[in-house]
């Protein structure tokens, strides 16, 4: 099955404030005359009489001058990273680079839906400078990384450039979309996470067929995802069994990973429901 190229409606949301000083929809960090009301101060904190709250101010049992207080809304930069290391187009019956196509239409036009900037990153052993998008607010930026995405070639056999992200994203947080397989070793997918830590981190689990889906028995053909080689396996239930089991351990440790890092993972198996993904971003 392969993804959808449908860009249905992505929303997104972050807790933290921006110190963007464009305007957007998110909760800046400096105060303002517009915006969301935010609390009440004594007119000595905050000397501006065009924000005098009469009603306040006229109930305030020791006939304190209230202000209103507002804040401003401001923008972010929205920053898909994408693996495109060999283990990305190595699942039968699955097109994990069709799914980082759509994602990326649908997470652009979000961004410029919500007034925010949008760049992209691509990696594998390096960096895909092929595929290098800086942040932007023109409409429609990622229209030609989308469509050679799909034929996009891996240049490496693994994704440690994973641990360079940070050095092509903006100096102000952003909120990162981080988009792979993560079938990385642990201490290279700990080291990124760190040199990425002042950012929001999203986490988009692309999983490949189902295990308990092999058969039970049998002689296998498998093929090694970064390095293409096969080798004949000899499959009986009690291996197959453990297969299952590591899997289950290997998610669990993951989203144990993430909740300690960052936002917890989304995971994706077979197409990928923008809608979905749109409520957990919230």
């Amino acid at each position: 099955m392969t993804a959808s190229h449908d860009t249905a409606f992505l929303d997104y949301a972050v807790r933290w404030r921006t110190g963007d000083a464009r305007p957007g929809k998110h909760a800046a960090r400096s105060l303002g005359a517009g915006g969301n009301f935010r609390g009440l101060k004594p007119f000595w904190q905050l000397p501006d009489a065009r924000r005098i709250d009469v009603r306040r101010s006229i109930t305030d049992p020791f006939d304190t001058t209230m202000v209103r207080q507002t804040e401003n809304r401001g923008s972010i930069a929205l920053v898909l990273a994408a693996d495109l290391s060999a283990s990305m187009r190595a699942a039968p019956g699955l097109s994990h680079p069709d799914t980082l196509a759509t994602l990326a239409q649908a997470a652009s036009r979000a961004a410029h839906r919500a007034g925010d900037d949008f760049g992209f990153i691509a990696f594998d052993e390096t960096i895909r400078t092929d595929f290098l998008l800086p942040p932007t607010r023109a409409r429609g930026a990622a229209a030609d990384i989308a469509q050679r995405l799909p034929t996009a070639r891996a240049t490496g056999s693994g994704a440690a450039a994973i641990a360079d992200l940070t050095w092509h994203l903006p100096e102000r947080r952003c909120l990162l979309l981080l988009i792979s397989d993560f079938l990385l070793p642990a201490p290279l997918l700990d080291t990124a996470l760190q040199n990425l830590a002042r950012h929001d981190i999203a986490p988009i689990v692309l999983h490949g067929p189902d295990p308990a889906a092999m058969p039970r028995a049998g002689l296998l053909r498998l093929r090694d995802a970064e390095d293409g080689r096969t080798r004949l396996v000899l499959m009986r239930p009690a291996v197959h069994r453990r297969w299952l089991q590591s899997r289950v351990a290997w998610r669990a440790a993951l989203d144990e990973f993430f909740a300690r890092h960052c936002r917890p993972a989304f995971h994706v198996h077979g197409a990928l429901d923008i809608a979905a993904l749109g409520m957990h971003l919230q």
